[in-house]
């Protein structure tokens, strides 16, 4: 006769808290509690939610083959995984494998209830999944403080942010209001010399000249140079007018440069903010964080102290960074062979001397190098670089 998987019940109790801690989140002991008739009181605790279903899964009752028959539909891909596994050795390394792709609860769960598992690779996978927890803990605590800290980071930039963008909508008015103000005077102008270049039209034909053949020579004259010192002033005017109007120009490009550096920044943020998804069950699809694709990231020149926020957002994004300053210490023989490593090049145009930018525009047109050319060595610049290599 084959033999059969064991069911929830008959498992060992030593093995019912960790079964119910690794294989079943909050939510789902929640939902089975409202079922069951457990007390909101208990239903709000988690400590003793998940006490209760720890005695729950040890007992041949109803609720337990609902688990049991839920666990088996949760984790029937695990449990098919193992089917072929017909020894302990084979069972081993399915384990391993599993625990290397970070497929814990559900190869848990098949391998407690698989039919040829022993005592022995029983209790190694729970003092595993044991040290596992206590891990988890640890890394939950940092993470916590992290995110304390970027919170507080996000709200400070997002303040410093306000202030700049009202200085920019503040100045962009000013030149607005300016620029509106020379045209209307320009338009002014334009009546006017319309005007004069009427009155000399009358002249030239003859309807007034007579009289001014007569006598009034002197006055022909006058207003001969009224007219021209109405044209260069027109001219003066015009020409005022078009430099403001590259002022506003530029003064929107850099609100523009802001606005993109301030989203670059946010959703990098949001990333680093966002919490642990790994055992989400849409992580396989969820398009959540950058993806450098383990390429290098070379970025030179910008200043040191940057460069362990820099390397950071590479490696949250799965890159490598690597770093060159530019010249000032480093040689260039080490930047040579940093170009050669390189996926792609990241290059401030405010840290760096001109000799610099030309020389790494050169070196990676010869290696074929993709070089980005940041407008400043800032954390939203390096951002907004990454997203654009990331997206290349």
């Amino acid at each position: 006769m084959a033999k059969r998987r064991k069911k929830l019940w008959e498992l060992e109790d030593q093995f019912h808290c960790s079964l119910v801690g690794t294989c079943l989140d909050l939510a789902e002991l929640r939902r089975f509690g409202k079922k069951v008739g457990i007390s909101s009181e208990v239903l709000a605790n988690d400590y003793r939610l998940h006490t209760v279903f720890v005695g729950i899964v040890g007992e041949k009752s109803g609720a337990a083959r609902v688990l049991g028959k839920h666990l088996d539909r949760k984790y029937r891909q695990q449990i098919r995984s193992l089917t072929d596994c017909e020894d302990e050795a084979a069972l081993r390394m399915a384990w391993k494998v599993a625990v290397d792709a970070g497929d814990v609860a559900g190869t848990y769960w098949a391998l407690l209830t698989h039919p040829e598992t022993t005592e022995g690779i029983k209790y190694k996978v729970y003092g595993e999944v044991h040290m596992l927890s206590h891990l988890s803990g640890a890394s939950v605590r940092v993470n916590m403080e992290r995110m304390r800290q970027l919170r507080r980071r996000v709200r400070e930039l997002d303040d410093e942010l306000q202030v700049q963008r009202r200085e920019n909508l503040r100045v962009v008015d000013d030149k607005n209001r300016e620029l509106q103000r020379l045209h209307t005077s320009l338009s002014e102008m334009k009546k006017q010399m319309s005007v004069m270049r009427q009155q000399l039209a009358r002249w030239e034909e003859g309807k007034v000249m007579e009289s001014v053949c007569q006598g009034d020579e002197a006055h022909m004259s006058r207003l001969q140079a009224r007219l021209e010192r109405a044209e260069a002033e027109a001219k003066k005017w015009q020409t005022l007018a078009e430099s403001w109007w590259e002022q506003r120009e530029e003064q929107l490009c850099l609100v523009e440069q802001a606005v993109k550096e301030r989203d670059a920044l946010e959703h990098q943020l949001e990333q680093l903010l966002a919490p642990d998804c790994d055992h989400c069950s849409n992580a396989a699809s969820c398009d959540r964080n950058l993806d450098l694709c383990n390429r290098r990231i070379l970025f030179v020149g910008g200043r040191n102290r940057q460069c362990a926020h820099f390397r950071a957002l590479v490696e949250k994004g799965n890159g490598c960074f690597l770093h060159h300053d530019g010249g000032l210490e480093e040689s260039g023989h080490r930047l040579a062979a940093l170009l050669n490593r390189a996926d792609a090049v990241l290059c401030p145009l405010d840290c760096i001397s001109h000799d610099a930018v030309n020389r790494i525009k050169r070196d990676c047109k010869r290696y074929g190098k993709p070089l980005k050319l940041l407008p400043q060595a800032s954390l939203a610049a390096f951002s907004q670089g990454l997203q654009e290599v990331a997206g290349g």
